[in-house]
């Protein structure tokens, strides 16, 4: 029942990424109730004609790139389109722009995880930000689109380290980006097919119930929960939801 979906997602990889000629370059970031918003303004007629082919532009280039990445990974299942992102509340999802073309994509979103300690070995709680679809159109690889959209993603939501980010079944490429990058490379393998590097680890305390707890900077007075990486809530389009190339 599987394959019709398949073939699916072989033919959008296929297709052209449409022009975003209204949409300036660089990376914005986009909700499932963002992209709810822009298609319930279209169907209640309160969008112009401008604004309906933004919409069918935006979500068309969206699905693409998905496609593009679940071929690119070689996996079954598409990790980012419009109906998944709409399904979850948590997911956001960072679009790199460059001429006007969808070129790059990156979807975060905080999971439970049970991950196993490297030092203790055993399975510890942890709700962290997770990177979950990473794709860069082949055409636009080693010339420095990646960092940016990982670069942009880090400082919106707020984190300083990327060793605190959980990776969700990463491809050999991106575990060289993240080594290359930011010197990660050392990691558990854990039974759920994250990956935690061993510095996820650095400064924190195991809770008596088994939670990952960081410990407290100068500033504050008592163990906190892992940040979650939680950013503002984020209209549609909106000029500070984009930042130039």
């Amino acid at each position: 029942m599987r394959r019709p979906a398949q073939l699916s997602a072989r033919g959008l990889a296929d297709e052209e990424v449409p022009e975003l000629s209204s949409v300036p370059d660089g990376v914005s970031r986009w909700t499932g109730a963002d992209l709810a918003n822009l298609r319930s303004g279209a169907r209640c007629g309160s969008a112009d004609a401008t604004q309906q082919e933004l919409k069918q532009r935006l979500c068309r280039t969206i699905d693409i790139l998905g496609a593009r990445s679940q071929q690119a990974q070689q996996i079954n299942a598409v990790l980012t389109s419009v109906a998944r992102l709409r399904e979850s509340d948590t997911s956001r999802l960072y679009l790199l722009i460059h001429g006007h073309r969808g070129v790059g994509i990156l979807k975060v979103g905080v999971k439970k995880l049970f991950v196993t300690h490297p030092v203790t070995r055993g399975l510890v709680e942890a709700d962290p930000l997770c990177v979950l679809d990473f794709y860069v159109v082949e055409s636009c690889q080693r010339q420095g689109y990646g960092k940016q959209l990982f670069t942009h993603m880090l400082e919106a939501e707020h984190v300083s380290r990327p060793a605190v980010l959980a990776i969700d079944r990463p491809s050999d490429k991106l575990l060289g980006f993240l080594k290359k990058h930011y010197g990660l490379s050392t990691y558990t393998s854990q039974a759920n097919n994250f990956v935690v590097f061993d510095e996820f680890f650095d400064r924190t305390i195991v809770s008596e119930r088994g939670r990952l707890l960081r410990k407290p900077s100068p500033a504050r007075t008592s163990p906190s929960p892992l940040p979650s990486g939680d950013a503002p809530a984020l209209g549609a389009i909106q000029a500070k939801n984009v930042r130039p190339g």
